[in-house]
């Protein structure tokens, strides 16, 4: 698979957990609004108490840049742009397991296990 393919696929796998977790933070100031509506308050909760635009548009490109990064280390082993997308979306997870090798024998064992 063409390396570029792989990083911008990579990128929007980071992208779609982003919007998934603006989906949950969404669906949350929804039903908090239904809650005060029902409870007939006076004033609704506020936007800012469910989304804050600077440190989620941090994280969106944050793991956009992880996703992509992935995409690209990765792009001799993916096949299909599903699976980059998957990588994306596994990004931090990946990089996370990667981060906590002790040696560089045991990232080596981590990337070269073979299926059983």
């Amino acid at each position: 698979m063409d390396w570029r393919i792989t990083i911008l696929s990579g990128g929007t796998g980071g992208l779609v957990v982003e919007m998934v977790a603006f989906l949950s933070n969404l669906n949350a100031y929804r039903e908090a609004r239904r809650q005060a509506r029902i409870a007939r308050k006076r004033t609704l909760p506020p936007w800012n108490a469910y989304f804050d635009p600077k440190p989620d548009a941090a994280a969106a490109i944050t793991r956009l840049l992880l996703g992509a990064a992935a995409g690209g280390l990765l792009h001799g082993q993916v096949t299909t742009v599903l699976a980059a997308v998957a990588v994306g979306a596994a990004a931090p997870a990946l990089f996370g397991q990667f981060g906590s090798a002790r040696s560089m024998r045991e990232l080596t064992e981590l990337t070269e296990q073979k299926p059983q």
